[in-house]
């Protein structure tokens, strides 16, 4: 998944000065209904009931290759209650609301968001944060 602009300079900053670098605590996982960019956040999906997962840093584990992997945590949101969208990206941000956004990545496979869906879910373990 690619790192934002924010979060590369976060890094190359860490880089350049031999300062430590250290991620947050929590992250915020959003779904996005367009493609964001590495400037450009993508669009929040709108449906009744929807709001940011908080991830702790605890549910990921490393590959020891710099990915960030986790097969066995499945990643759900509020269940819709109405509206209907569809998500095709996962953002990370650093707040349920507002923040800095870290990275983005592609649904392995797209959601629609509609009220009949029981649950939003996907397993972590399709997300692989690597610093492209």
């Amino acid at each position: 998944m690619p790192a934002t602009e924010y979060r590369a300079n976060q890094i190359a900053i860490a880089e350049k000065g031999g300062t430590a670098f250290q991620g947050p605590a929590t992250i915020y996982l959003r779904l996005c209904s367009d493609t964001p960019t590495k400037a450009v956040a993508g669009t929040p999906v709108v449906y009744t009931g929807y709001v940011p997962v908080a991830w702790t840093a605890a549910n990921w584990a490393s590959d020891g290759i710099g990915n960030l992997v986790n097969g066995a945590n499945v990643v759900t949101f509020p269940t819709p209650t109405g509206g209907d969208d569809w998500a095709w990206y996962v953002e990370a941000w650093s707040a349920a609301s507002g923040g800095n956004r870290f990275w983005f990545e592609e649904l392995a496979e797209p959601i629609h968001l509609t009220a009949d869906l029981p649950a939003v879910q996907f397993p972590v373990g399709t997300l692989h944060f690597g610093v492209v």
